[in-house]
């Protein structure tokens, strides 16, 4: 399975491999160390080296305390289409959500939320991006 880079609700970078969520742990001259997303929460051990281009070196430690998902890929690139095209498009809501959904496996679909807070979701970072310092 491929690498998938996206990010998580703080723009803090996310690499998703084998349905598996990892957040940069350190970063060295040749190599980024990345730890499993739920290592505070799950005491996960789980590690995962890349090159400085993200390409897949080697994986350390198992994820013994939980397992991926196969779908955290394609919906966490889903949000991050949708918040892309909320702020780069002033248009009406459902016309945000119409343009997004197409293309979008229907696996994908159902594990997503109700439209009425997804449109919560645009308004609300909407109102992040034109807030005052």
């Amino acid at each position: 399975m491929s690498v998938i880079l996206s990010s998580t609700s703080k723009n803090a970078p996310l690499l998703i491999y084998n349905g598996l969520s990892y957040t940069v742990d350190r970063r060295s001259d040749k190599k980024i160390l990345w730890k499993c997303e739920h290592a505070r929460k799950f005491k996960c051990r789980a590690r995962l080296h890349t090159d400085l281009n993200n390409i897949f070196i080697q994986t350390v430690g198992d994820h013994e305390n939980h397992t991926g998902d196969p779908r955290s890929g394609p919906i966490r690139q889903y949000y991050d289409r949708l918040r892309r095209e909320s702020q780069q498009n002033q248009t009406i809501l459902h016309n945000i959500l119409t343009q997004t959904n197409i293309g979008v496996q229907d696996e994908v679909r159902v594990q997503l939320t109700s439209n009425h807070h997804l449109k919560r979701n645009i308004r609300r970072w909407r109102q992040e991006t034109n807030a005052a310092p």
